[in-house]
């Protein structure tokens, strides 16, 4: 129970008690009060160069539709649901995106208020996208600009 308290602590919450998002480098366990899952191998954006995301239109929604599942089905309906992702730079930038549109979709958050719980506390910054060109990167485009 002390380090799924840990987990939580260290946790962007994005439904009070419900919905939370992490950047973990390890894969939990669930618990009787704690549910994790994990779309880093599931939800997979294909690049054209080095670009790197944000995922499509098509995987948000699918990503929306397991969420709203997850939080919908009886088995889960007193636990904690926590969407993990791991500290690869590219990974947890889109499993940010991803969580952070969800809830300005779903839970009728502005993209400041879906972007704040992720850069609170001592949460590390996110990478900035790019574009798919060939060459060098000439401009970054960050989260908050995708959620905007």
């Amino acid at each position: 129970m002390a380090e799924e308290n840990e987990v939580i602590g260290c946790a962007s919450e994005f439904i009070k008690d419900r919905l939370y998002f992490a950047s973990l480098r390890t894969k939990p366990k669930s618990t009787s009060h704690t549910h994790y899952f994990c779309v880093d191998e599931e939800l997979v954006y294909e690049n054209f160069y080095a670009d790197f995301g944000p995922v499509n239109l098509g995987l948000l929604y699918r990503y929306c539709c397991l969420v709203n599942k997850k939080l919908k089905s009886f088995s889960l309906a007193k636990k904690r649901i926590v969407h993990y992702t791991s500290f690869d730079a590219h990974k947890r930038a889109n499993a940010a995106f991803m969580v952070s549109s969800y809830a300005i979709i779903y839970l009728k958050k502005t993209p400041e208020e879906a972007y704040r719980p992720l850069v609170a506390g001592t949460n590390p910054p996110f990478l900035p996208f790019r574009d798919a060109s060939f060459g060098p990167c000439s401009y970054n485009l960050t989260l908050l600009d995708c959620l905007n």
